[in-house]
């Protein structure tokens, strides 16, 4: 691999945030939390010296998504940061092609639950390219 294509991480300092941000109309009911919103969990790198850092860029990121706009049917609707749901470190020296880059810790499970997790890769590029559809 080219070392143009590595990041360093020796000292430790790359940490991927999952930002959480929701959608719904500016005006509506704040009393009624059971109303749907649409939702999004966004992952971020972040750079920081350390964990306090991270989770202070993840919020300024969050916060600086925020925005109103009018949507097709004329109606005003909010972008608005919900707040940081994971702060996770980058353990690997170099970040590169093929690095781990975050885990999940799904316990003790069956072996039956866990095959349900692996999707088929007809399954995970229609999810690819409907993702590109919203964006």
């Amino acid at each position: 691999m080219n070392n143009q294509d590595k990041i360093s991480n020796e000292k430790k300092n790359w940490y991927i945030a999952e930002i959480i941000e929701k959608c719904e109309p500016v005006k509506r009911n704040e009393e009624q939390d059971l109303r749907r919103v649409k939702t999004w969990g966004n992952f971020h790198l972040i750079k920081a010296k350390d964990a306090k850092e991270a989770y202070d860029k993840a919020i300024n990121i969050g916060k600086s998504g925020e925005y109103i706009f009018l949507n097709s049917d004329n109606l005003e609707m909010e972008w608005a940061f919900v707040g940081i749901a994971d702060l996770i470190p980058i353990y690997d020296d170099n970040i590169e092609d093929g690095c781990e880059i975050m885990f999940e810790d799904y316990g003790f499970i069956t072996n039956k639950r866990a095959l349900k997790f692996a999707l088929p890769e007809n399954e995970l590029l229609e999810k690819i390219e409907k993702s590109k559809e919203i964006r």
